[in-house]
């Protein structure tokens, strides 16, 4: 059965929206290794908590932690407000996944945008053992 991280959109897009407008970025593990620009992408953690992040520099900074990058929570995973969770989706490791932005043909930029516009509540993030895919929602199920 798929696991399902909901990320507040208004949040997720303003990290989105940081990342796109940022001359210098933060390369993936494998872009660094191939040398390869990162053009601007969200940051999907998993360490102390489900969070997203901008890979934009100077990074964007969270006023309620100084010296802390803003993080975005998926509801639920919160170490400071909820309680340890775990799947198996996940796996048992730490991981920084890059999600581009602006990847042809259909650039998560425009999507996130797009769905905000027209009144998406969340950016659901689907994760199955091998793979993830996203949509977007008006509720999460878990609200």
């Amino acid at each position: 059965m798929a696991l399902h991280l909901y990320f507040p959109l208004p949040a997720t897009l303003r990290l989105a929206e940081h990342a796109v407008a940022a001359t210098e970025h933060v390369p993936s593990y494998t872009e660094r290794e191939d040398g390869v620009a990162c053009l601007g992408a969200l940051e999907w953690v998993h360490d102390d908590g489900v969070y997203l992040m901008s890979n934009g520099l100077p990074r964007l900074t969270d006023p309620q932690r100084p010296g802390s990058s803003l993080t975005v929570y998926a509801h639920g995973w919160n170490p400071r407000l909820d309680e340890h969770r775990s799947d198996p989706d996940l796996g048992g490791d730490d991981f920084v996944e890059h999600l581009h932005l602006t990847e042809e043909p259909h650039p998560l930029i425009e999507q996130l945008r797009r769905a905000h516009t027209v009144g998406y509540e969340w950016l659901d993030l689907v994760v199955e053992a091998e793979t993830f895919t996203h949509r977007f929602t008006r509720t999460s199920r878990l609200a």
